[in-house]
């Protein structure tokens, strides 16, 4: 796991629930003006990975305080569904049915605008919400909608992998980021139900997967931070 412990922030926590470790970043609403969604570069180019992102950042004279990666992505790389950056929607909703994870409908959006907050609801309720966020990123499968688990998902399941999402606070609107332990490949892989229980824990209706093995939590980087080669799409970024 990228993570770089300089500096401390609150917000950043380890906790071990059901017998599993996440670890979990929160954003609250104050901070909302914070958090991005960065795929291209200034130069129009897929950044790829954390290693460009950082670069570029470096260049604009920025800070990363938290980044991770956004959704699953195919080909380019290219976000498979609906991708939302500053205002301008750069990919859009993609409501079609194939094989994997993006498409175990009902799949879903996270978005967020700095007026009315974030939310987290099915591709399809989305489709129909005429909603014009700041930012935007459609994965699948949708972890929770409304405090109801998916329901393709099974308590039992014996798929364990390392895997991280996005939920929406219901008491207040917090964004709450989780991703389960990279480095501990028992309490660190989970089920997607094992997922979704921890997000209903956490206070959350409304939660959405991102995405699994590749996944990773960059906290606090210096600059000039080397970073482990990797390959995302779209990517949420916490300026400091």
């Amino acid at each position: 796991m990228s993570f770089s412990h300089v500096g401390h922030t609150a917000n950043l926590e380890r906790i071990e629930f059901e017998g599993a470790i996440y670890h979990v970043l929160r954003v609250d609403r104050a901070d909302f003006s914070r958090l991005d969604l960065r795929w291209l570069g200034q130069d129009g180019k897929p950044l790829g990975s954390f290693g460009p992102l950082l670069q570029e950042a470096a260049r604009q004279g920025r800070r990363i305080e938290f980044a991770t990666n956004a959704g699953i992505y195919e080909r380019g790389p290219k976000p498979c569904g609906l991708t939302i950056a500053g205002g301008k929607e750069l990919v859009p909703l993609n409501l079609a049915k194939g094989e994997g994870n993006f498409y175990l409908h009902p799949n879903g959006v996270f978005y967020l605008d700095d007026q009315t907050g974030a939310g987290v609801m099915t591709g399809a309720e989305y489709g129909q919400s005429g909603l014009q966020p700041r930012l935007a990123t459609q994965s699948g499968p949708i972890l929770l909608r409304q405090g109801k688990i998916h329901p393709a998902f099974n308590f039992n399941s014996p798929n364990r992998r390392l895997r991280n999402a996005v939920g929406v606070r219901a008491s207040d609107g917090q964004v709450v980021f989780v991703m389960s332990d990279r480095e501990d490949r028992v309490k660190g892989r989970v089920t997607f139900h094992q997922l979704s229980r921890f997000f209903l824990h956490l206070g959350c209706q409304d939660a959405l997967f991102l995405d699994g093995d590749i996944s990773d939590f960059l906290f606090h980087p210096p600059a000039g931070a080397a970073v482990t080669p990797n390959t995302f799409a779209g990517m949420f970024v916490l300026w400091k």
